[in-house]
């Protein structure tokens, strides 16, 4: 739709047609007409796709609550005060990873997650030691 005016007529028919023909009740709050990058459902949202020649689409993304979801549940599994062995909180986070990614597999979030999990994974690996060595130490000369 280019206008505004058509968007209106639209979503006005949809009303109606969701009203009168198959007896849905429609709170007019939520509903309404928006612009797709201020637009976030069921942790999706929309994002420009930024490639030349392609003004007005957009790629499905992973809303903003959703990321902090899975950082926080991350984060408290990775805690190390949680006295939960290795081995569990490995079972735990590939729990969460599989459906997260089962969830979300419709959305673009393969450059996202990869840069958020580099440096997740170098601060597990400082963390608990998985390098073999203390960053914090400093080489004798």
């Amino acid at each position: 739709m280019k206008s505004k005016a058509e968007a209106k007529t639209t979503g006005n028919k949809v009303y109606l047609y969701l009203r009168d023909k198959l007896k849905l009740t429609i709170n007019r709050e939520k509903s309404g007409i928006r612009r797709p990058v201020h637009f976030e459902i069921l942790g999706f949202k929309f994002a420009s796709t930024y490639a030349k020649g392609d003004k007005g689409k957009y790629q499905l993304t992973v809303g903003d609550k959703a990321w902090e979801r899975l950082q926080q549940s991350l984060k408290s599994i990775t805690r190390k005060a949680s006295p939960i062995s290795l081995a569990e909180r490995i079972t735990k986070i590939n729990e969460i990873q599989l459906g997260w990614l089962n969830y979300f597999r419709g959305a673009s979030i393969y450059s996202k997650l990869k840069r958020w999990t580099d440096g997740y994974v170098i601060d597990c690996d400082t963390a608990y030691g998985t390098t073999g060595r203390n960053p914090k130490r400093k080489r004798k000369t």
